[in-house]
């Protein structure tokens, strides 16, 4: 990275004004070995929070307890002994599920799934579970609408009488077409669909047959992109460390400088994870990227070392050039850093939590960063060996870069053509403006996965064949107490 080479400046009454200016710059460079020894200290207490660490993939959960939806959906929960999660496992037979070879298998599959923990195995729906209520001679007749598995081709088409002669049982557990059922699994509180959803399928490996089998339902989504979300960001925050730092390498090819610059940025991550983990926030999906995000903020300390080769290369003289460097950029480092973190800020007032915690993590991070700035980024530069600052230093010109001299040419278009530079511009925020009014807003779980990935396809056969895997409820208030009987 290079620059035009500042215009050098008398140093004597000049340095001391700005050694009082920056008080905390002065003594970064006084005592480096103790502000490293307290950033240490300090990172390893956060590092302490992060054994607590909690998730929460749960969309109920980003809204705030006092919401006027969240506080209505636990009081219905709660009156009509509601599940939050149901896990839908679909089971397809071309040639009809009401044969006595697939029933067998239905009932073996329904009665391991009862077994498995965090299943209500109490309210569990399918064609061995689910109560059956008939009408004979005006007497009501209730009892359970397969007590086992089927013998006789007779028993099967008394089921077959039962389910298509209820309209509650079409859509439901049974398709119109007979080639399809469902198994309705519910979740007791706090169990994990995406776990469940692992063993329902381990259930349905041991099984032959002609029949294809589906697991589908709110929870399994959510848990699943959850884990496969905080997975991935695992891989990729190290991933953007890397990239970072290999450009970082390129650019001053001073390995010291650079291991300082990623020192910042993972500091701060630690410290503002440590923070979020320490006050109890799970981490939600959002706050997961903040890593990635803190990384690309922490570039900016990139204008520190790059304006502190400038310097070197005037005065020879290390502590001086990181303080005439910190004089220079102080100003823009700082706004930089305050207009970040305002805007990051801006999302504590939002209503959705993972929101505000994502904007409040952010922030504090910037904050953290700019600390650095002007503390740790200093007291670092002090250790770096005088040969290597002479060495990189003088790979810095302005007028040998040929990146350097191709902005010039570009910021010469724009000084000269400045009617056109503005109509470029004028072009571009219309083409900005056209692709915003089609933004598509996809709230939709599944959706976010691949069309082949196995959740969509499960879930799209069984909103095909049955009347879907998501459950709505709807809730009918009166004043009467006596509305009921009318």
């Amino acid at each position: 990275m290079a620059r035009i080479a500042p215009v050098p400046r008398a140093v004597g009454k000049h340095q001391g004004k700005t050694m009082a200016k920056f008080s905390l710059v002065e003594f970064s460079i006084s005592r480096p070995k103790l502000v490293v020894a307290a950033t240490v200290a300090l990172t390893i207490l956060f590092l302490t929070q992060f054994p607590r660490i909690t998730t929460d993939t749960n969309p109920k959960h980003m809204l705030p307890e006092t919401s006027d939806v969240r506080v209505w959906n636990n009081e219905v929960d709660r009156i009509f002994a509601l599940y939050e999660d149901t896990i839908v496992v679909g089971v397809r037979h071309d040639a009809g599920v009401l044969n006595r070879d697939t029933l067998k298998r239905i009932a073996r599959i329904t009665d391991e799934v009862l077994k498995l923990q965090g299943v209500a195995s109490r309210d569990v729906n399918g064609f061995t579970t689910i109560t059956n209520v008939t009408a004979e001679n005006g007497t009501l007749k209730v009892g359970p609408l397969m007590p086992a598995a089927l013998q006789t081709e007779a028993e099967v088409e008394s089921l077959r009488q039962a389910l298509f002669g209820n309209p509650l049982f079409i859509n439901r557990i049974i398709s119109p077409d007979g080639k399809t059922t469902a198994i309705y699994v519910p979740l007791e509180k706090g169990a994990n669909g995406a776990e469940v959803a692992g063993k329902i399928r381990a259930i349905l490996a041991k099984e032959s047959g002609p029949e294809r089998y589906y697991i589908a339902g709110d929870p399994v989504a959510r848990d699943t992109f959850g884990a496969e979300m905080f997975k991935l960001m695992g891989i990729f925050s190290p991933i953007a460390g890397m990239v970072m730092f290999a450009a970082i390498q390129i650019m001053f090819r001073n390995l010291s400088l650079s291991f300082a610059m990623m020192a910042v940025a993972m500091v701060s991550i630690i410290w503002g994870m440590g923070l979020l983990i320490g006050v109890g926030f799970p981490v939600h999906i959002m706050s997961s990227m903040a890593p990635v995000f803190l990384m690309a903020i922490a570039t900016d300390s990139i204008h520190i070392f790059n304006e502190f080769y400038f310097r070197y290369r005037e005065r020879r003289d290390k502590r001086v050039a990181i303080v005439e460097t910190m004089e220079a950029v102080s100003r823009p480092v700082r706004y930089t850093a305050l207009a970040t973190a305002a805007a990051f800020a801006v999302l504590l007032f939002m209503n959705i939590i993972p929101v505000k915690v994502f904007g409040g993590l952010i922030a504090f991070g910037t904050v953290v960063l700019r600390l650095f700035s002007f503390s740790l980024i200093p007291a670092i530069l002090t250790f770096v060996k005088e040969e290597k600052i002479v060495k990189a230093s003088e790979r810095e010109s302005a007028e040998m870069d040929r990146i350097s001299r191709w902005l010039r040419r570009v910021g010469e278009v724009g000084a000269t053509r400045p009617l056109a530079t503005a109509l470029v511009g004028v072009v571009l925020l219309v083409v900005a403006i056209v692709g915003t009014s089609k933004i598509h807003v996809n709230n939709n779980l599944v959706a976010w996965f691949k069309e082949s990935s196995e959740i969509r396809v499960a879930d799209t056969a069984m909103n095909q064949a049955l009347g879907g895997t998501s459950l709505g409820y709807l809730v009918v208030l009166a004043n009467e107490p006596e509305f009921m009987k009318r």
